[in-house]
């Protein structure tokens, strides 16, 4: 089906898709050279069009959308040529076409593309030379890299001292090179550190490793081979731990096979921990891989054990917290309130995520288990105060008004939850206004107005005609860096605006929902950017399959993979609606439709398909509970009985939903949860014709 629109306000195919322009407020969209007005939510390569009855937006400046023409046909066809050949690691014949290409913008976009690849074959004097012509274009850290990685004996020590002056090296490569100009230099002293640093922080191929042992060997001591074996047993680095166990003593070596032995759950662990001196069984790095074996292994009881009487200056906190929290968890499903308030509390962080996780933590299992509101507020307003996105800052907020609550503040309650209201598109936000103004409508921020000054500097940047000529050959998996960067160039509300909407105009709306959360941790809404309304058209579902809420849908899509038709996981799941192939399988059979892997990241309306019908199968099992059936979509509908069983059901009165929705033990899933109930509220009140009330606690027990 071919794309179509139609600016009289009646429903229009465009591609798989349905999109309902509005018949007021009317937007400027550059399309191929004239201007047409119509209103979207965000444009894409389908048009995704708001639907009549979104909440009003203030008038937006023109959005530079992809325009056809910017290349050439040979340009077109050079550029698609070189970048193939820099997939297909040619860098010599990348090159080559790079020459033939005559527009600048293009080659230079090739050329960028070439010498970010890794074996790039570019000296350091030409990656260099890019860098300082174009300090504005994306990748410069990688680039450094790829710099350092050139850096040879060809390239003269005045030079390298001069490259490092106002920069940090960033790789061994970089290091060793400094070490070695130092040294020449003169400063040998600083030289042999800045040498000793590569090696024991750096990471080299096997043949560059072997290179860097050769030269510098004499210089390197029995201490520094120990703390390059360690740094490496810490980040689970198998082949380079390997290859330094000749190097270290008998002691040592049997230490580090221990800790390999037990992190790849290998047989004969117990064996290989007695080969361990005994003035050695005190590590922090065995102690911790035999806590996380013993976890993994489910011997809850017996980890605990290995967390007494550790020292207050733990090597990696953040990765004993993660022990530390599963455990802490595990003693609250066992009733062990007071163990799991102790073994959250002291979790020797300082700052950083996993600290607020800790602090909030302790804090929620003292009010809500301990019933001691005072001890869990110093908790809530530690966390609150050691966080800054609104997900967090609302979720700190509310917590701190309930525990105020509790100790009979009303007033300061009320004025903790005015706090956390002010992130609306938040769970806990959302929850704090609920409590404020039970029954009331969210008020989104409207999309804010763009002068004709920013918008056209915006437009005359040589990334945005980057990321366009990108866009008109098809190339939009490279637009990542080149959107990122240009968000992180913006100093305004209005550029970064401008940055999400040429994302969406390029068919990248996970792009677009990307800038437009970043924007708002520092204070900015764009939440037509934010919350891309793209409505699919008749699904093929066999008779029984229950239609989905359509805001559900796209709360889940948003959640799942924000638009992007072609993302996959760690895990294997696909497409839009993040399927693992398995499942997408066996639904496909039930409906009776053909199974294609490919179409699960081809095909929208496919993908569409088969999830709305898998999640409306939970919904069925669950019985129309959305947090079960959420959840069972996350995690699997057995575990999601296992949870019933042991922390109640949500959907009676007498089970607080809030707290059980905190129990879930998996914080992938807790999270998970928690962001699609968000986002659903959103997408009521965008596709509702009047404002919607908020339903979110009704959603909870339901």
């Amino acid at each position: 089906m071919g794309f179509g629109w139609n600016s009289g306000g009646i429903r229009v195919p465009l591609g798989p898709f349905f999109c309902w322009p509005l018949g007021a407020g009317g937007r400027k969209i550059r399309l191929t050279g004239h201007i047409t007005t119509f209103t979207i939510g965000i444009a894409i390569g389908c048009l995704v069009v708001l639907v009549p009855g979104t909440p009003p937006a203030a008038s937006l400046p023109s959005v530079p959308l992809r325009e056809a023409g910017l290349l050439s046909a040979d340009d077109a066809k050079a550029l698609k040529a070189g970048l193939e050949a820099v997939e297909g690691d040619k860098p010599g014949r990348a090159r080559s076409i790079t020459r033939a290409i005559k527009d600048p913008v293009a080659a230079k976009i090739l050329l960028r593309e070439r010498l970010a690849k890794p074996n790039p074959k570019a000296d350091f004097a030409e990656i260099s030379a890019f860098m300082a012509e174009n300090p504005d274009w994306p990748g410069q850290i990688g680039l450094q890299r790829r710099a350092e990685e050139a850096m040879n004996g060809q390239t003269p020590d005045g030079v390298v001292l001069a490259w490092f002056e106002d920069r940090e090296a960033l790789s061994g490569y970089g290091k060793a090179r400094l070490g070695e100009a130092l040294m020449a230099a003169g400063e040998e002293s600083r030289g042999r550190e800045v040498i000793r640093d590569a090696w024991t922080n750096g990471d080299f191929t096997k043949r560059r490793e072997r290179a860097f042992y050769k030269r510098h060997r004499r210089l390197l001591s029995i201490d520094d081979h120990n703390r390059r074996l360690d740094r490496l047993l810490w980040e689970g680095r198998n082949w380079p731990v390997r290859r330094m166990l000749w190097k270290v003593k008998h002691d040592v070596r049997a230490l580090a096979i221990a800790r390999m032995f037990l992190r790849q759950r290998r047989g004969n662990v117990d064996t290989a921990i007695a080969k361990v001196a005994d003035e050695l069984k005190s590590d922090q790095g065995l102690i911790y891989e035999r806590l996380r074996w013993r976890r993994r292994r489910g011997k809850y009881a017996s980890a605990m054990e290995l967390l007494e009487n550790l020292p207050d200056d733990l090597k990696h906190p953040a990765r004993w917290w993660i022990e530390r929290g599963y455990l802490a968890r595990w003693n609250l499903n066992q009733g062990h309130v007071s163990a799991a308030y102790r073994m959250a509390k002291d979790h020797r962080l300082k700052s950083g995520p996993a600290f607020a996780e800790a602090e909030w933590l302790a804090g929620w299992i003292a009010l809500r288990f301990l019933d001691d509101a005072k001890v869990a507020l110093d908790h809530f307003v530690t966390m609150y105060g050691a966080v800054k996105y609104p997900v967090s800052r609302a979720r700190g907020a509310y917590w701190v008004a309930r525990a105020m609550q509790a100790l009979g503040e009303t007033d300061e309650a009320r004025g903790w939850h005015h706090l956390a209201a002010r992130h609306p598109t938040t769970y806990y936000g959302q929850l704090s206004i609920a409590r404020l103004r039970p029954g009331e409508s969210l008020k989104l921020a409207q999309q804010p107005e763009v002068g004709t000054d920013e918008t056209k500097a915006f437009e005359g940047h040589v990334l945005v005609r980057s990321v366009n000529m990108l866009g008109e050959i098809g190339e939009k998996d490279r637009l990542r860096p080149f959107i990122s960067r240009l968000d992180e160039l913006g100093d305004t509300l209005g550029w970064r605006l401008l940055t999400a909407e040429l994302a969406g105009a390029n068919d990248r709306l996970d792009l677009s929902v990307m800038i437009a959360k970043r924007a708002g941790r520092d204070g900015w809404q764009f939440p037509q950017a934010a919350f891309p309304v793209l409505l699919p058209g008749p699904m093929n579902v066999k008779a029984g399959v229950a239609p989905l809420e359509r805001p559900l849908l796209l709360a889940v899509v948003r959640q799942e993979s924000a638009f992007n038709v072609k993302a996959k996981s760690n895990a294997n799941a696909q497409g839009l609606m993040q399927l693992l192939p398995r499942t997408a399988y066996k639904v496909a059979k039930r409906l009776r439709v053909p199974f294609s892997r490919r179409r699960l990241t081809t095909d929208r309306v496919y993908n569409l398909t088969l999830g709305q019908a898998y999640l409306s199968e939970l919904l069925a099992a669950f019985k129309g509970s959305y947090v079960l059936a959420l959840a069972a979509y996350n995690a699997g509908p057995k575990r999601v009985r296992q949870w019933l069983r042991g922390n109640g059901d949500i959907r009676k009165a007498d089970v607080d939903s809030i707290d059980w929705v905190e129990l879930i033990p998996f914080r992938e899933t807790r999270n998970y949860v928690q962001r699609v109930l968000e986002n659903l509220q959103v997408y009521r009140l965008l596709l509702a014709k009047t404002e919607t009330a908020l339903r979110l606690e009704r959603d909870l027990h339901q």
